[in-house]
């Protein structure tokens, strides 16, 4: 090899180092720009993981930064916009009866709920989890003569070297009502007052008053139809054992049903059933009449029944519907 032939090669292969070298700088260059959006976006997930409420916001994202491979974009269509006549929109009242309002110096009594020992350890890597908050929250409570804040801690773990797995906390215990402000306890004082001593809500708002714990009747009267409901499985259950008894007793008594203009007679029925001596079983039906097709018929169309005020020689304590069961009743 002579020396221009030497120098044409030095050239040559020059020229292809280069072009190597530039392919290489912009393939580091993309790859660069794709590290960049990606830590962008878990840096995203992460605040929406682990960050405060306040933080987790979007708005100072942009498209490339939500785009992920292998989902294609959603076309977004053209609404068509519709001219609506100028109106004032009214605006909802509050009249702040859904809040509660309660004394500075009451009793807190704090339960905190953990995860178990051997949940507390990555069964994958074998690191342990590091608790990296705690999840608080309140309910009003209550026990014979005194009333408190009913505080339930639960701390929160995550692993420190994966993210991704979540965290991981405590379940709350089951409630009857659940996201409800008030505990099972004081639910129970409010119904019992209410149905057992036969005390209206607006005395019970006024009773809780004096203690410092203002209550609004409205949020009283939401408790208690949602604890109705609620506890309507235990209703069916005491139906099914007052079935199965041998003798069921009915009577009813008088109540107002207020009206538009003014109150009707209406009559609240109560069934009483159970095998003891003192049946233990009490169930109240409301009826706008007194019509015995309304607890003869359905569920106790197999029931035989007879007046005891019809019958010599009862006392006025006895009298009322008593029904004798002369065919198997199906329970189903």
């Amino acid at each position: 090899m002579n020396t221009s032939e030497a120098i044409n090669y030095n050239n040559l292969n020059r020229k292809i180092l280069l072009a190597e070298i530039a392919s290489r700088n912009e393939k580091i260059e993309t790859q660069d720009r794709k590290i960049n959006e990606l830590e962008e976006q878990l840096a995203w997930f992460k605040r929406q993981i682990f960050g405060k409420r306040s933080e987790r916001a979007v708005s100072d994202l942009n498209e490339q930064q939500l785009f992920f491979e292998g989902f294609e974009t959603l076309a977004t269509k053209e609404v068509e916009k519709k001219t609506v006549a100028e109106h004032e929109r009214k605006k909802q009242k509050r009249d702040d009866k859904d809040k509660i309002s309660l004394p500075e110096d009451l009793p807190v009594k704090t339960t905190i709920l953990d995860i178990p020992e051997d949940q507390k350890v990555c069964q994958e890597t074998g690191v342990s989890l590091v608790q990296i908050g705690i999840e608080v929250s309140h309910k009003l409570a209550h026990e014979p003569g005194s009333y408190y804040i009913k505080e339930t801690i639960r701390p929160k773990y995550a692993h420190p070297q994966k993210e991704e797995n979540g965290i991981l906390t405590a379940e709350l215990p089951d409630t009857l009502l659940p996201k409800c402000r008030a505990d099972e306890s004081l639910l129970a004082e409010i119904i019992t007052k209410k149905f057992s001593d036969h005390l209206p809500l607006n005395r019970i708002a006024e009773i809780l008053n004096r203690d410092g714990i203002k209550i609004s009747r409205k949020l009283l009267s939401q408790w208690v139809i949602r604890s109705a409901m609620a506890l309507k499985p235990l209703y069916n259950e005491m139906l099914k054992r007052v079935l199965e008894s041998k003798n069921i007793y009915i009577d009813e008594t008088p109540v107002k049903l207020w009206e538009t203009k003014k109150c009707k007679q209406a009559y609240m029925w109560v069934v009483v059933g159970g095998n003891d001596a003192d049946p233990a079983y009490r169930i109240y039906e409301f009826k706008e009449n007194r019509c015995h097709d309304n607890v003869i018929h359905s569920p106790y169309a197999t029931w035989r029944a007879f007046r005891l005020s019809q019958s010599p020689g009862v006392k006025r304590s006895e009298k009322g519907l008593y029904l004798l069961n002369t065919t198997p009743f199906p329970i189903v």
